[in-house]
């Protein structure tokens, strides 16, 4: 009894509060008209703390809009990096004219950028990396200006590939390749770029046949798409170790099908590995290139018991 008659007294307290809150009437722009009025005099500091009276909830949302951009405007003047990044931000998950919304992303595009850089810094000491990069990121999502759009993507791969993190930095690099950036000069290095992704995965001590092939599809495409690229030298020295390594790779199955005395897996894998067909759907023909490697697999070959299967003799030339 005395736990519900608490509950009851509970609610008849609040319910007036309820209520009035309920009945409050937003603010309109011309709330904002003192503060614009502190601004054209030059008195940023005071226009400053004058909206900090405000909520942005006490505006109705037309003027929540308004209110977000000038919070933005004089925090970015006065050095508020953290607040003006924030209000940017809230402005422009709103409708707005396309001067202004271009202004909020040129500026969270050089924000962000001078935070991923280290440029910025919190209590004049500490960088915060990790809040531009989450700027960014943001706003290669929602940007509505390609140009930003794909800068700010850019940054982003840059900064995942330059810190040994390609899995994160692929979808980046690979949303540059979008024909809705075409024509903005991006597509020679993302692709490049995305290749090299799949090759510093790559680890020559675990060689996965998976990686390899992804980094030589992307390779061979960047070659193919690309012709006279910028880096094209590069690209072509990069695709002719990720064949050796794949041939590496064949000849490292064919030893484990050798040891566990299947024959047929160990063919197959050996004639990959020496850069010939096999079973008639796999081909390396073409692709290993140094010499050393496809003798090493035509020994080992010819060192298996013969003969091999009535299966492998059928399928092979």
């Amino acid at each position: 009894m005395k736990l519900r008659l608490s509950a009851f007294l509970l609610l008849a307290v609040l319910a007036p509060a309820w209520a009035c809150s309920s009945t409050t009437k937003q603010l309109s722009v011309a709330e904002l008209a003192e503060a614009q009025r502190l601004i054209d005099l030059g008195e940023d500091d005071e226009a400053f703390d004058y909206l900090d009276d405000y909520q942005v909830e006490d505006f109705d949302l037309p003027t929540q809009r308004d209110f977000n951009l000038m919070r933005g405007r004089l925090a970015y003047r006065l050095d508020e990096w953290s607040k003006a990044i924030n209000y940017y931000e809230a402005f422009m998950l709103q409708a707005g004219p396309a001067d202004d919304a271009l202004e909020a992303e040129q500026r969270l595009l050089e924000l962000g950028t001078e935070l991923l850089d280290g440029k910025r810094k919190v209590f004049y000491f500490f960088t915060d990396r990790s809040r531009g990069l989450v700027t960014l990121e943001s706003l290669s999502a929602a940007a509505s200006y390609p140009r930003i759009r794909a800068e700010a993507m850019s940054r982003v791969a840059e900064y995942y590939y330059n810190q040994g993190r390609y899995r994160l930095a692929v979808p980046f690099y690979s949303g540059l390749l979008s024909p809705y950036f075409q024509g903005l000069g991006w597509e020679d290095g993302a692709s490049f770029r995305l290749a090299m992704c799949f090759v510093r995965m790559i680890d020559p001590e675990t060689l996965s046949g998976t990686t390899i092939r992804y980094a030589q599809d992307q390779l061979a495409a960047y070659l193919r798409d690309f012709p006279g690229g910028l880096h094209r030298v590069e690209a072509e020295k990069w695709l002719l170790l990720c064949r050796y390594w794949m041939s590496d790779y064949h000849l490292m199955i064919g030893d484990y099908y050798r040891r566990i005395d299947n024959w047929q897996g160990a063919h197959h894998h050996y004639r990959l590995a020496a850069g010939q067909e096999s079973m008639g759907d796999a081909s390396m023909i073409g692709q290993v290139v140094h010499r050393g490697q496809i003798e090493q697999a035509e020994q080992r070959l010819a060192d298996l018991p013969q003969p091999v299967s009535a299966l492998t003799e059928a399928v092979s030339p």
